[in-house]
């Protein structure tokens, strides 16, 4: 077969050599970066009048034809007259007039390609006003070009109605998602800015009906209660920190709170929301140990850093950003929100004296003994817990499931009145005025842990040497993945070295884990080593180590305790800083509300009796 002429190839060059595209290829090329779809225009046009100065946002959109609609309008500052069809020219803008000015940029725009991007794949109509005019103007644009120009009527500000997007480079259209994935995507933008301004009013309409109606407020927490409801804002704690130039403030839900998706995550970088993996990677990082896995927080931050310390011009977009120094910002955020974590736990009465410490392997006292040796987890542990709740406890849990935070009103657990065991894995307890129950085995093992953290730290990790050294199997990726980590193993308490191609021998492990079954605590190790990669921080590592041995060193659902076994348990929970949640994210306990109780019951909540004293 004969080879293809040379201009014909993917990827070479056209015949004819090097030409100049004509602008219209150039508009094309351009709107194409800056407009994906609905959301990019609404984002656009959303930050031109957060920069002119609004202080109500008014958005529209229409999908109930194959062209959608959008109309954004806002009472800013507005465009003047002679200048409408130079803001609707590439690379014109008001906010930037040299190089030396994106060292410092303070305003969402800069590069001057959103409205004329717009414009090259749709049809606009752009009204505006400044103040001290008696009317508006208004012109009509089609395919980058103004076909219309005329006097109107409206108030200051501008208003931008969009149609038909698209329409001139059909082919993008077929990239486009269902109508609902579309307006989600609007959606979100919308109460992104909702939540970075909230002095801002905000209205949003689908086909005419109302879908976020957020009022200008006077807190960031009112506005995050407005967007994100009641559900995710009472279970939220502040965030504020401040080192090296850098500031971080917001709110970010408490330990053991989780969602499935990461779609309440908001992060936003000097007033611009961003999506930044370096910052989601420090979010999930400041939560490991406190969420299960797979699971999301709810977070919404502002990062502050010097402008010239990063640079918002790496991505047509500006939704990506590069730091000056990624690895200080990365620990920033981390040990902001660790630091917030536990101090709601302290807020919520936790004792932080360290001079308290968890005996290391915990055991109720001789009347009630307590087995602390254990085997693997029961079939279903991370997963299904709580479907080990039967009615009627089950039933009501599911009932005020949202209204059931981690302990936070009455004191730590160990202040809690002990009642007795329910389906012997959890303690029955109550305070003033709320039923408690706490899981055995979450409480047990965060207790653990955070004993084998503060020994690891301090270098005093207690050793077992076993009398027969037991061999594993745990295939080639396991060998070479103990062998890669020996050293940092080692210093966990672990002394495990290759046997052979598939298996490794354990001639010592910490001394609190020397009573369970070394088969399933060794491969549960070794997976998260696997998993962990050769690129693991040794912390990270580390933790997830602990955590394998505090898990399986702790007492199981399915033992039965007394009350004074129970009431010892619980007593330890003062000495700790933190007991939230195991090291897995499973909460520790849940709150049930007296208040709900009495409604359950048809009572009122007066009266140490309810309602009518019976």
């Amino acid at each position: 077969m004969s080879s293809p002429d040379k201009g014909a190839v993917r990827g070479g060059p056209r015949a004819g050599g090097i030409v100049l595209l004509d602008e219209g290829v150039i508009s094309g090329i351009a709107a194409g970066e800056v407009v994906e779809r609905p959301a990019s225009v609404v984002k656009e046009v959303v930050e031109n009048a957060l920069d002119a100065g609004a202080t109500v946002v008014h958005v529209e959109y229409d999908d109930r034809e194959d062209g959608q609609r959008l109309l954004v309008r806002d009472n800013g500052c507005g465009i003047e007259p002679s200048q409408l069809e130079l803001a609707l020219t590439r690379h014109a803008t008001s906010k930037i007039s040299s190089l030396l000015d994106l060292e410092n940029v303070g305003t969402f725009g800069f590069r001057g390609e959103a409205l004329a991007s717009i414009a090259a794949v749709g049809r606009v109509s752009l009204t505006t006003r400044t103040a001290g005019r008696d009317s508006a103007v208004r012109v009509m644009v089609d395919g980058g070009r103004v076909s219309d120009r005329s006097e109107a009527g409206a108030g200051p500000g501008s208003s931008i109605e969009v149609r038909d997007l698209f329409w001139s480079v059909p082919a993008r259209r077929k990239f486009l998602k269902s109508r609902d994935t579309e307006f989600q995507q609007v959606l979100d933008t919308v109460r992104r800015f909702a939540l970075l301004s909230p002095s801002v009013g905000f209205r949003m309409l689908r086909n005419g009906a109302d879908k976020l109606d957020c009022p200008a407020v006077n807190t960031s927490l009112e506005r995050v209660r407005q967007v994100l409801g009641a559900q995710v804002s009472e279970k939220l704690v502040a965030v504020e920190g401040g080192w090296e130039g850098m500031g971080l403030k917001g709110f970010v839900s408490a330990a053991g709170e989780s969602w499935g998706t990461s779609r309440h995550v908001h992060l936003f970088v000097n007033g611009r929301w961003v999506k930044d993996r370096l910052l989601f990677k420090a979010v999930t990082e400041a939560y490991r140990g406190y969420l299960l896995k797979g699971r999301f927080p709810a977070v919404v931050i502002e990062l502050t850093v010097d402008p010239s310390a990063v640079d918002v011009n790496v991505h047509p977009a500006k939704m990506e950003l590069r730091f000056g120094d990624p690895g200080e910002v990365h620990r920033f955020v981390v040990e902001s929100i660790r630091v917030a974590l536990r101090g709601a736990a302290a807020l919520r009465g936790v004792d932080l004296s360290r001079g308290n410490r968890v005996e290391r392997a915990w055991t109720a006292p001789a009347s009630a003994p307590l087995p602390t040796t254990v085997g693997e987890p029961p079939p279903g542990y991370v997963e299904t817990s709580e479907d080990a709740l039967a009615p009627p406890v089950r039933e009501i849990v599911e009932q005020v499931a949202l209204e059931m935070p981690g302990v936070q009103q009455q004191g730590t657990l160990s202040h809690l009145e002990v009642l007795g065991q329910a389906f012997d894995g959890y303690i029955v307890c109550q305070s003033t005025d709320t039923l408690v129950l706490v899981d055995q085995h979450a409480v047990h093992e965060r207790l653990l842990y955070e004993n084998l953290i503060a020994d690891w730290k301090s270098g005093n990790i207690e050793v077992q040497s076993l009398l027969l050294p037991a061999t594993v199997s745990v295939g080639p990726g396991g060998v070479a993945a103990v062998t890669r980590r020996s050293s940092d193993l080692l210093a966990a308490g672990w002394e495990i070295e290759a046997f052979g191609e598939e298996e490794v021998i354990v001639r010592s492990l910490p001394a609190l884990a020397s009573h369970c079954e070394t088969l399933p605590l060794v491969e549960g190790l070794v997976a998260d080593l696997v998993e962990t990669g050769s690129t693991g921080k040794l912390d990270a590592l580390i933790e997830r180590v602990l955590a394998t041995v505090a898990c399986h060193s702790a007492v199981r659902v399915g033992t039965r305790m007394d009350l004074e076994a129970a009431r010892a348990l619980l007593e330890r929970c003062s000495s700790v800083e933190f007991v939230s949640a195991c090291p897995h994210g499973r909460p520790v306990a849940r709150e049930i509300p007296r208040s709900r109780l009495e409604r359950m019951f048809g009572r009122s909540a007066t009266g140490p009796a309810g309602g009518h004293g019976c």
